[in-house]
């Protein structure tokens, strides 16, 4: 049965009975189609073909984004894409100098692929043909304005043609094509949805074997189309001089063959589009009630709804060998999804990141427990060139899982990320308990603050954390530097120095090192500013040299403040903790007078919860009165003898009265005050003792 490419082609409706013609092409393309399926990365491969064929057909100087094929995946192939993708170029090349009718050779292009699936076959086909497309627009376009493009256009035997003739030729191919990249859309699109989801009642079968039907008709068309359009390619280069009749058949033929692919396309976009919304509704609507399932015995089920309904390997790990990791290796286990946009995290929070948690001295004891997984999510639906380059060498750099294909994930798993979990631009870390269920919708602030110690990540432990925490200097470097962290453990005497001002730092440097020179046992370090430039920082992190405190070491500091304040709000939205208000109020006020441009310095003692802030004028003091304040450090420890020399309380933190007491014995020597940290004086109280 021949058919021609300007057989009439009627609309058909999901419930219309095919024709007999409709029913012969769909016989004959599943009789070339094997079950062993090769599967293709088809989007980011459809994307780079798209591109071809549109500035192929469009005049345009734009820059475009190009794509990496290097990482497009020939699944269960053994030879690579580059060499699938050119021997289809030349089987087409074949075709098109063979006898046979155009059936035919249609049939046995498709043979030819027949063990890819069907969205595989379509881009597959289309990438072969707009290679030879790409290439022969382009000599035609600027083999006037290239030597090399002329020189071409001479072998080819293409410099002396009247384009103009040819161009309604070309307009014809032009919009022909544009439906053929359309159609393949609609393939692509349904290929890719888990029909899983819809085929479990006889209602979902019929409504798939619809479609069906119409995606082995649009790939039948398409491979025609493609023959077709390639086979006047030919005819231009082999044609000895302009025919204005053969260029008008042509032309019509084109015409006609884009007319019945566009009638064809907007059947199955309908279809395709319902099928579709059904499933989404269906998954979201599964995922929704599986987060909620109290009952569930692991966090398989939810993680293959989220991740491996189109692929059984839906991680890869760049840690091992193995690279691609199925969704069985996170059973039992704690799951930490880090939702970000591809380029993940500012540096500093990424370095931070990965210190408080594969670098973290208690990690060892629990990093078989639980494991964070890279969900990257592009700002676009079409990934960009820097989008793909930064996720590329950061799955391949950090020590977690990453979804393999990010690009693949179903549109239902998207809107829950950003409807349900309020993904925007700010990175989440979204946590699964080991049944499956979400125990913190982000444990980013928490993982940055305590890391490894914070395990099992979930909401209780934030607000148990804070509730036994204090304000001291253990929290306050907790993470930046380990060795810092030993040192202020240790209970060594700690000064905190923060201001943009070079010139005042240098100062500050010169005397607090006169007294420790003098004796003063007192470790300085110096952090500068959070809003200073990147020059103003490296200057800073030089006066830390001793104890390398560097820049990034800085930059996590300050981070980590950020971080503290963010997670007390929003714990004590929820829950009360007896210490939320003084936690609040001392980060604040450190970030405050950071913000204030201000010079200052905090002076504490090891992990003790005491510390001293001295800003502006009252720094100053704290040098001219050294020789008061020194005689009570024996007695008064470092913070008591500085707030000791200010009967007015000028160097006080907290500016205002006290009128605490406490009864100790006579001879108990110097008191320091429970609530003011200050000296007590002595007030003598007699109590009479009846008993004896």
């Amino acid at each position: 049965m021949e058919l021609s490419g300007n057989d009439s082609f009627t609309h058909q409706s999901p419930s219309t009975e095919l024709s007999l013609q409709q029913e012969f092409i769909i016989n004959k393309t599943i009789l070339t189609h094997e079950t062993n399926q090769h599967i293709v990365d088809c989007k980011i491969l459809f994307q780079a073909m798209e591109n071809v064929m549109f500035y192929a057909s469009n005049s345009s100087n734009d820059i475009v984004d190009v794509c990496i094929l290097d990482g497009i995946e020939n699944f269960a192939s053994k030879e690579t894409l580059d060499h699938a993708v050119y021997k289809i170029s030349r089987a087409i090349l074949l075709q098109c100098h063979d006898t046979m009718d155009m059936h035919t050779r249609t049939l046995v292009l498709l043979e030819m692929l027949g063990n890819y699936r069907w969205d595989a076959k379509v881009v597959l086909i289309l990438t072969a043909f707009a290679i030879s497309y790409g290439e022969f627009r382009l000599i035609l376009d600027v083999y006037a304005h290239s030597s090399l493009a002329a020189s071409l256009a001479t072998l080819k035997n293409l410099c002396w043609r009247n384009f103009e003739a040819l161009r309604p030729q070309l307009r014809a191919m032009e919009m022909l094509i544009k439906e053929m990249v359309e159609l393949a859309k609609c393939v692509v699109r349904f290929e890719s949805l888990p029909l899983q989801l819809v085929l479990c009642d006889d209602h979902g079968c019929t409504l798939m074997a619809a479609v069906k039907s119409q995606i082995y008709l649009a790939t039948y068309w398409i491979f025609r189309s493609s023959l077709t359009s390639a086979s006047q390619i030919r005819d231009l280069i082999a044609m000895k001089q302009e025919n204005s009749n053969v260029t008008a058949n042509a032309a019509w033929g084109l015409s006609s063959l884009a007319l019945r692919l566009s009638r064809l396309c907007n059947c199955l976009r309908l279809q395709v589009d319902a099928s579709q919304k059904q499933i989404e509704e269906q998954l979201y609507k599964m995922l929704m009630d599986l987060l909620k399932d109290q009952t569930q015995v692991d966090n398989q089920k939810v993680l293959h709804l989220f991740f491996s309904l189109n692929d059984d390997l839906p991680f890869k790990d760049s840690s091992c060998s193995q690279s691609k990791v199925g969704i069985s290796k996170l059973k039992q286990k704690i799951v930490m999804l880090l939702v970000s946009k591809p380029d993940l995290l500012p540096v500093d929070q990424t370095l931070l990141l990965l210190q408080q948690t594969h670098e973290h001295p208690h990690n060892k004891n629990i990093e078989q427990d639980y494991e964070i997984v890279w969900v990257p999510i592009s700002s676009s639906e079409t990934w960009t060139l820097d989008e793909l380059i930064s996720f590329d060498y950061l799955s391949n750099s950090l020590p977690w899982l990453s979804v393999r294909q990010p690009w693949l994930l179903n549109s239902a798993v998207m809107r829950m990320i950003r409807e349900e979990w309020k993904f925007e631009e700010k990175p989440l870390m979204v946590v699964f308990d080991s049944h499956g269920l979400v125990s913190n919708y982000n444990a980013m602030d928490m993982v940055l603050i305590w890391g490894a110690k914070a395990f099992p990540f979930s909401e209780w432990r934030e607000k148990e954390l804070w509730e036994e925490q204090k304000w001291n200097l253990q929290l306050m470097f907790d993470g930046t530097d380990q060795s810092l962290t030993n040192t202020v453990d240790g209970g060594r005497n700690i000064c905190i120095c923060g201001s943009s001002n070079l010139d005042w730092i240098e100062e500050f440097e010169s005397r607090i090192k006169k007294l420790q020179n003098s004796g003063l046992q007192i470790q300085v370090i110096y952090i500068g500013s959070r809003n200073a430039s990147e020059n103003t920082q490296t200057k800073v992190g030089f006066f830390n040299k001793d104890i390398s405190f560097t820049p990034i070491k800085i930059r996590f500091f300050w981070r980590r403040l950020e971080k503290i304040k963010d997670s007390i709000l929003r714990v004590g939205q929820f829950h009360n903790f007896a210490n939320y208000e003084t936690l609040l109020k001392q980060v604040s006020e450190l970030l405050d007078t950071d913000d204030d441009n201000s010079n200052w310095a905090v002076f504490g003692c090891g992990n003790s919860k005491d510390s001293v802030k001295l800003q502006g004028n009252k720094i100053l003091k704290f040098f001219e009165r050294v020789h008061v304040w020194a005689l009570k450090l024996a007695t008064l420890g470092l913070v008591g003898a500085i707030r000791s020399v200010d009967d007015d309380d000028e160097v006080n933190n907290t500016m205002m009265t006290c009128d605490h007491t406490n009864m100790v014995p006579y001879d108990q020597g110097p008191v320091i005050c429970d609530k003011c940290k200050r000296l007590m004086k002595p007030f003598v109280v007699y109590q009479c003792d009846g008993s004896k």
